[in-house]
């Protein structure tokens, strides 16, 4: 679907492109790699209502890529015309672009495939009659035919990319494509559960959804089903879909799909809401797996930002951002203790997950209900569980010199002393520090530190955010400072050290009123009792009742787990027990 050249005149140096090469050039925009093209596919397949969609790729794309769906269709007379750019049934007018409830909409898709590929398309409307076939190749129209064909619409690109070789050189190898494609078709089922979708790539079924409505149905499909089992479900007004226990975690921020009214997005302020839920609770550089779908009056969003349409813009960014962020607090802060079970194998032990409970000392433990397989109960004695607190803890005695022992109703609890103490100090320091209520002591004997030259600047600097910890001190030399006063929780043989490792974060062009869990959570851990230090009866006892007033007994500012508890009836089963 080309159109007429334009002439030059004499002298004349600017000039309209010949279509082909505006073309060339806008689908450079759009198509990039493969995947793209399935995107763009498996998207126009979406917006016709289909009920199942079958994508199949063999050799990473280049080969061939099809997508087949089963909605509503095209008649004859607009299927040649779908590829035309520009060419659209989602939006007529200006004001239609204000409120995008599609997921194509701009009529560039098609005709950028079409311009750098060889297409095979047929389609047979709902509304009866004959099937239609056209084929292009770099934007031209070769056939166009009746025949017979499903309702529905099929669409073949083969040779992707045969005229611009220079794309070809920057295509990844082979099996980093599939996993694009493969990563992205399972991302589109996820934010369309009530739509069946398969993927095969290479003859080989990659994915298979069921199509039931059912979004943890369809992340089974995508994931597997002990991870969807996990998963904890987010039903609120504007926000809906699951995100991962606290100790269930990816190396990359890549499984944290955010979607806007079912479109996936590339959003870093989302992704960081999400990731600001889990503060306190996760091991850094660990992320958590999500899938989350913003419902947005589509008149308060943007989605017209780029070709790719990936990215949006919010009229009100910060509303959603903080829905987002509240909404998964609230799911995390059901989520689940740390439990020992017996695996299905054998007497050997694995950590699991069940729910924080507080219970009376009559009450049996929380424990996952078999039919379930290892969902939570909700219920005891008819009420609701209050699942913010740890069960009461009777302490027995140390272990190990690091693992206070203690017995909750219907069962025995192990609790890391470090773990336990850091989470303690964390939620008291990080309380003073939003207060603006520094607790400082007096050091016996002061402190002479030699600083590094960044470092020294930093000191000087961020005196005052300094003084807000606890520390206080002076210049006492050209690389020299005095330190005079310290955290009144921190050991005075740690102090040292903890504002070397603060002085070298500042010095990094860190910003200190940003960084208060992350500062409150060094001071904590340094504070804390080793692992390997002896408790009395008389500290662990007090440790154990801070630990269950704090806010997340179950993790210590980094995400380790602080309690592991082994109930009643998995003792039982160990020692072959009634």
């Amino acid at each position: 679907m080309s159109g007429p050249d334009v002439g030059i005149e004499p002298g004349q140096r600017i000039m309209i492109l010949p279509a082909a090469v505006a073309d060339g050039i806008a689908a450079g925009e759009v198509v990039d790699r493969p995947a793209a093209v399935v995107k763009e596919l498996v998207e126009n397949a979406v917006d016709s209502g289909a009920s199942r969609i079958d994508v199949r790729v063999e050799a990473a794309g280049q080969g061939l890529i099809e997508v087949v769906d089963d909605g509503r269709g095209m008649e004859a007379v607009d299927l040649p015309l779908a590829f035309r750019r520009h060419a659209t049934s989602k939006l007529h007018t200006l004001e239609d672009l204000r409120s995008i409830r599609t997921l194509g909409f701009r009529g560039e898709a098609l005709a950028s495939i079409a311009a750098v590929a060889e297409v095979d398309a047929v389609s047979r409307s709902r509304d009866g009659g004959e099937g239609f076939r056209v084929r292009i190749q770099g934007g031209e129209l070769l056939t166009a035919e009746r025949v017979g064909a499903p309702m529905g619409t099929r669409v073949a690109v083969e040779q992707l990319f045969f005229n611009t070789p220079a794309r070809l050189k920057f295509l990844k190898q082979p099996a980093t494509e599939n996993a694009v494609i493969s990563r992205l078709v399972g991302e589109l089922a996820l934010g369309n559960p009530a739509i069946a979708f398969s993927l095969a790539i290479d003859r080989r079924r990659v994915i298979e959804t069921p199509g039931s409505g059912d979004l943890r149905a369809a992340f089974a499909a995508v994931y597997d089903h002990e991870t969807a089992a996990a998963m904890l479900s987010i039903e609120e007004a504007s926000i809906h879909g699951l995100i991962s226990p606290p100790a269930m975690h990816r190396g990359t921020r890549d499984h944290v799909v955010i979607l806007v009214n079912s479109r996936r997005i590339q959003h870093r302020n989302l992704v960081f809401a999400v990731e600001q839920a889990y503060r306190g609770l996760r091991e850094p550089d660990r992320f958590p797996i999500a899938v989350l779908n913003v419902r947005v009056d589509p008149a308060e969003v943007d989605v017209n930002v780029h070709p790719t349409k990936r990215e949006v813009r919010f009229r009100n960014e910060g509303a959603v951002f903080a829905a987002l962020e509240r909404a998964c607090y609230r799911a995390l802060r059901q989520s689940p203790l740390y439990e020992l079970q017996s695996t299905p194998g054998g007497a050997l032990l694995e950590v699991r997950e069940t729910a924080v409970v507080s219970s009376t000392p009559h009450d049996s433990p929380t424990l996952p209900s078999p039919a379930s397989g290892g969902g939570v109960v909700h219920r005891q004695g008819g009420s609701e569980i209050d699942r913010s607190r740890l069960p009461p803890l009777e302490y027995v005695g140390q272990l190990l010199h690091g693992y206070l022992v203690a017995e909750a109703p219907g069962a025995v609890v192990l609790i890391d002393q470090h773990a336990a103490h850091e989470r303690v100090l964390f939620d008291r320091i990080l309380q003073r520090l939003e207060a603006g209520e520094p607790a400082s002591q007096l050091l016996l004997i002061p402190h002479d530190l030699d600083l590094t030259p960044s470092q020294l600047a930093a000191f000087q600097q961020q005196a005052s955010w300094l003084q807000s910890l606890g520390f206080e001190g002076e210049l006492f030399g050209p690389h020299t400072i005095r330190l005079r006063a310290a955290p009144s929780d921190m050991p005075e043989g740690r102090v040292a050290r903890v504002l070397d490792l603060l002085l070298t974060d500042l010095a990094g062009d860190r910003t200190p009123d940003r960084r208060l869990r992350e500062t409150a959570a060094l001071i904590a851990c340094h504070s804390a009792v080793r692992f390997g230090d002896t408790m009395s009866p008389e500290a662990a006892r007090q440790l154990l009742s801070s630990l269950a007033i704090t806010a997340e007994p179950i993790s210590c500012p980094h995400g380790r787990p602080t309690t592991l508890i082994l109930p009643d009836d998995q003792l039982r089963r160990l020692f072959k027990r009634p």
